[in-house]
């Protein structure tokens, strides 16, 4: 994904990789959340507004609950799941 994104911006293919510490320095991290459907969702507290802070974030979504917003001006829009598919987030180091 890195080489992509540093081709795409018009960088090295190696630029980003580097920036994050190269191959052998790369650091990473795996989280697993599991959020099963709420029986009362107007009871549930949500996560206040973030970014995330790291390169990019990798996100399995369930395909039947959706949760993530983004905000996009001064609206925040749900983002629809895909089947089998991933969504990236591109975090602050990146942008």
């Amino acid at each position: 994904m890195l080489e992509l994104m540093s081709t795409n911006l018009g960088l090295k293919e190696d630029y980003l990789m580097n920036a994050f510490g190269g191959e052998n320095e790369l650091g990473a991290c795996l989280r697993v959340n599991f959020y099963p459907k709420c029986p009362q969702p107007d009871l549930t507290l949500g996560l206040s507004p973030h970014s995330d802070p790291g390169g990019m974030t990798i996100l399995l979504p369930d395909d039947f609950v959706s949760g993530l917003q983004v905000r996009k001006g001064n609206d925040w829009i749900t983002v629809r799941p895909v089947p089998n598919a991933f969504i990236i987030n591109i975090g602050d180091q990146i942008q």
